[in-house]
């Protein structure tokens, strides 16, 4: 399997795969999937990529740079908005994770935290990977349940950082301009 960025014109492979995994109330056309591959690609922080055998999608995961979701707190975090997988297997959840990192660490931002939130199938499967995070150099700092009226399911929202002493290494090495949003 090759693993790709995934671009606007991926849109209509992501929307049939979500199809798969997702009651009809959750899912997003393809329209409204490119729109936001696009705007994340405009604003230099689309960090999303997917898992293709033959040419064909077999996971993804779609993540761009977004305002926390903590309340009254303002920064930005990476945002891993959606997550499937065709394949099931927690080798391609890793392999994604890890890509996402080198990803972050490339464009300076490791500093980041990861924010995303889970549904009830798919959150044990996430929440067991606490000591592949931590060879990533992130730790949960964070998670909630709560009820989603749009969906009709309880979520799981985590927060991921990086612990201060992965920190201070970072430092040393990232070259971050302050900046994480273009005007």
């Amino acid at each position: 399997m090759n693993l790709q960025l995934l671009e606007p014109h991926d849109a209509e492979q992501i929307a049939e795969l979500a199809a798969d995994f997702y009651p009809e109330e959750m899912l997003y056309d393809a329209a409204e999937i490119a729109a936001a591959l696009t705007s994340a690609t405009r604003e230099g922080g689309n960090f999303s990529v997917g898992l293709l055998a033959r040419g064909n999608l077999k996971a993804y995961m779609l993540a761009w740079l977004e305002e926390s979701r903590v309340e009254g707190l303002r920064e930005s975090v990476v945002l891993i908005d959606d997550l499937a997988l065709a394949t099931g297997e927690i080798e391609d959840l890793r392999l994604m994770l890890s890509h996402l990192v080198r990803q972050l660490q490339g464009a300076g931002l490791a500093h980041l935290a990861i924010e995303g939130s889970l549904l009830p199938d798919t959150r044990e499967f996430f929440l067991d990977q606490t000591d592949f995070f931590a060879s990533l150099g992130y730790e949960m700092v964070a998670s909630q349940d709560y009820w989603e009226d749009d969906f009709g399911a309880e979520l799981t929202w985590v927060r991921y950082e990086r612990p201060l002493e992965v920190e201070a290494e970072l430092s040393a090495s990232e070259v971050w301009d302050g900046v994480e949003f273009p005007e």
